[in-house]
């Protein structure tokens, strides 16, 4: 039987180019789930307490930009989309008076690599308020960054308190959902 060469170097050049497509499409492939890796944004609902004062804030420590869709807060089992300083001040009307700051977050608001919205906080110079602060973040909301140790020794431990649940996107439409009742955010 006699080898045609012509046809040979044929059918390796078309097994060889199909080989470089595949690589070309894994390499395109491995591109972009780089890329959406590179702006993950990572948000966290933390308590500080410091000299600045006492806050409940939302932080992104990711790598990228996080877009907010939706704020909600659950509350004895009931979900309702408000922001935690108005569920704060439902629940505290005289807070307001109290001079308690807020850096409120909405749907459609971007929160940057690095920064930290202070939801609701007060205290800044003041020892004794900051610390009745804390005491009122730990009576109203479940933060599961927070020591089980403060919550035992502000004499607030227990169930029932209200969880804030935020749900935001990358810049690629990727969707998470962060609750201040566990410390690692839900992919969607």
């Amino acid at each position: 039987m006699k080898i045609n060469t012509d046809r040979v170097v044929g059918v390796s050049a078309m097994v060889v180019g199909l080989g470089s497509l595949l690589v070309f499409a894994y390499q395109a492939q491995l591109m972009r789930e780089s890329q959406r890796a590179s702006v993950l944004p990572y948000l966290q609902v933390v308590v500080i307490a410091n000299d600045q004062g006492t806050s409940l804030v939302l932080s992104n420590t990711g790598i990228g930009p996080a877009l907010i869709d939706d704020v909600r807060i659950s509350y004895q089992g009931r979900e309702r989309q408000i922001d935690p300083y108005d569920f704060y001040i439902e629940l505290r009307p005289d807070a307001e008076k109290a001079g308690v700051g807020v850096d409120k977050i909405q749907p459609g608001r971007l929160i940057p690599v690095g920064y930290t919205a202070h939801l609701i906080s007060a205290g800044a110079g003041d020892p004794k308020r900051s610390i009745e602060m804390l005491k009122e973040l730990l009576h109203f909301f479940e933060i599961a960054d927070v020591p089980k140790s403060w919550y035992i020794n502000s004499g607030e431990a227990g169930t029932g308190k209200a969880v804030v649940i935020v749900t935001y996107s990358s810049v690629y439409g990727e969707h998470w959902r962060i609750r201040s009742d566990r410390t690692v955010p839900e992919h969607l």
